[in-house]
């Protein structure tokens, strides 16, 4: 047993060095920054600033109270893995969340003592530094070697490879962004020794992501997010279908244009009820969506032609006949002119504004119509989950019963006084709309469908094993056109974002339609490992991404093209499997680990009786 854990000592050890190494060169807080990046950096072996000297009245003894704990934690954590083996490690790491846990209390109250009571913030921008996350990046990965070395931890991680692929990735593609911004960009601030200049590089590094990662912490920020993720949610389904089905659905860009213009025809020129027409819009872009994948798969099945060739072609069909319908209102072929009623006169191309019937309403009007605060949204969410978790019987019996009471539950929110409530401009300027509600929806479809019917059995089988699932009696050619067919209606529903919810800035369809997130969609769904839950989590960590690059650059003057290169890493990395054994990423050698660490502790339990 001793020599088993040798490995998980060294592992520890070296995670150790590295900690006390970032203790040394990273801050470990910044009390207050300048909007050009700067900050007073803050750390135990000597601090930065740039002023002269901390900002007036604040107090920095905090600082090593935690720094002699923190190095007694860290002998501690070297030293209980060598005697308690994985136990230790379990110790060490949850002592090192408590820590960090002191640390964030202890600094938010040294800058709460400065600007409580003062008329304007004197502390502004501040946060934890580098130093400080080691702590808590060090207290996690003891916990996960302690989970690794237990018995059947490595076999519990194989398991749930579909999420320590993505994450590992997203480390890799983040610590070489930071390579590529220390190198790119300078260090605000001047450096008067080697140390604090490496303290300057690590901080902007630290701070950039910081930025990137702001929405999580800024309700507009938030709600951006939820827009920017709102298409991406479609068409990473859209290709995450495809891929399950054994297809590679490269056509996104072009079914969401076909979809966005369908929604137009109905949205525009569909005169009656709300009731009837905004449903009839919806359907519409995810019929139209739909018809043009069907056609990529039909000629796939008749022909044999493949469909990454074929959906290509189909996307520049398509972006032809968007511009040909709203670039002009009359064309001449053969001397007769062609009259089009659909562009909107003027010079720009764009499409008459939809009705207000068909349009999707804005979050505000979903969470708080006429200034209260509704209880009709979350009543339906809680009573439809329950109806759907509580019924015990076929998947249509559940979801019948989920939509039952979900209608009831919006019935009665509806009737409920609400409270009043009103929103700041930089919440009610955020265009998130209804459409992101469709796109949870979409994701439930997709899982109910893909893992819970036997049409899904069978699309998944002919993703796994193309002949073997003909052979079971799949018809290979109708299943291929049924996949186009709901991948397309996928994507072709992303346009109910931009045309009938206002996404951009206009219920109408516009030249500036951004179908290229149709593309974006493959990253989405390769990030998300092609099930709903990953494709959803995903999206939004791209919707994260996009909105804090917009802060990165307004603050740091940074390039929002940062944002490409990181999505762009991670699909790479998850190429390459995050660079981590084969079992992670070779279903045969992930049964094979499992069975060994079954077999091994089946070993231990014997030994121990």
């Amino acid at each position: 047993m001793r020599r088993d854990y040798r490995r998980l000592e060294a592992l520890v050890l070296l995670g150790g060095a590295l900690t006390l190494l970032l203790w040394y060169l990273a801050p470990w807080a910044v009390p207050h920054r300048l909007f050009g990046g700067e900050g007073v950096l803050l750390n135990p072996f000597g601090h930065h600033l740039p002023q002269g000297s901390l900002p007036q009245g604040y107090r920095d003894g905090w600082l090593g109270l935690v720094f002699y704990l923190s190095l007694a934690w860290l002998l501690l954590s070297l030293a209980l893995p060598w005697r308690m083996g994985p136990k230790g490690a379990y110790l060490a790491g949850a002592l090192g969340l408590g820590l960090f846990l002191l640390t964030y209390v202890l600094f938010q109250s040294s800058v709460a003592q400065v600007n409580v009571g003062a008329e304007r913030p004197l502390l502004r921008r501040y946060s934890l530094g580098l130093g400080s996350y080691a702590t808590l990046a060090y207290s996690l990965y003891l916990l996960l070697l302690g989970r690794v070395y237990s018995p059947g931890g490595l076999a519990f991680l194989v398991r749930r490879r579909g999420v320590v692929v993505p994450l590992f990735s997203l480390l890799l593609a983040s610590l070489l962004g930071g390579v590529i911004v220390a190198i790119l960009k300078e260090s605000p601030g001047e450096a008067a020794s080697l140390r604090e200049g490496f303290m300057l590089k690590l901080d902007l590094i630290t701070y950039t992501y910081q930025l990137l990662f702001s929405p999580l912490v800024n309700p507009s920020g938030f709600l951006q997010s939820l827009l920017l993720a709102t298409p991406l949610i479609f068409t990473g389904l859209a290709v995450a279908l495809g891929f399950r089905g054994g297809l590679f659905n490269i056509g996104a860009p072009g079914q969401l244009i076909m979809g966005a213009i369908a929604a137009m025809l109905v949205g525009v020129y569909l005169p009656g009820p709300r009731w009837l027409v905004l449903p009839l819009a919806i359907l519409a872009a995810a019929m139209a969506g739909g018809l043009w994948g069907a056609l990529v798969g039909w000629l796939k099945a008749r022909f044999g032609a493949h469909e990454v060739i074929n959906t290509i072609m189909f996307n520049y069909i398509a972006a032809s006949v968007f511009l040909f319908l709203i670039s002009a209102n009359e064309y001449k072929f053969f001397g007769y002119t062609l009259y089009l009623p659909f562009k909107y006169p003027g010079y720009e191309a764009r499409s008459y504004e939809i009705r207000p019937e068909a349009r999707i309403p804005h979050w505000t009007d979903l969470v708080a119509p006429g200034g209260e605060l509704s209880f009709a949204l979350p009543l339906a969410l809680l009573l439809g989950l329950l109806g759907y978790l509580l019924v015990r019987r076929s998947l249509g019996h559940r979801v019948l019963a989920a939509l039952l009471l979900g209608a009831l539950g919006y019935g009665v929110g509806g009737l409920l006084p609400g409270v009043p409530v009103s929103f700041g401009p930089d919440l009610t300027s955020v265009r998130l709309n209804g459409a992101f509600l469709i796109a949870l929806l979409a994701l439930l479809f997709f899982h109910l469908y893909v893992f819970r019917t036997v049409g899904g059995y069978e699309l998944r089988a002919m993703g796994l094993a193309p002949k073997a699932a003909a052979y079971g009696g799949v018809m290979a050619g109708r299943k291929v056109v049924l996949i186009m067919f709901l991948a397309g209606a996928l994507a072709g529903l992303a346009a109910t974002h931009y045309v009938l919810g206002g996404g951009i800035d206009e219920y109408r369809l516009k030249q500036s339609l951004p179908y290229s997130v149709g593309f974006d969609g493959i990253a989405v769904a390769l990030m998300g490992q092609n099930t709903p839950v990953g494709v959803g989590l995903a999206a939004w960590l791209f919707g994260i991404l996009l909105t804090g690059g917009l802060q990165v650059n307004l603050q740091l003057g940074i390039s929002r093209e940062l944002v490409a290169v990181l999505q762009a890493l991670v699909v790479l990395f998850i190429a390459a499997g995050g660079f981590l054994p084969r079992y992670f990423t070779d279903p045969l050698r992930a049964a094979e680990v499992e069975l060994k660490e079954e077999t091994r502790k089946r070993e231990g339990e014997e030994v121990q009786r």
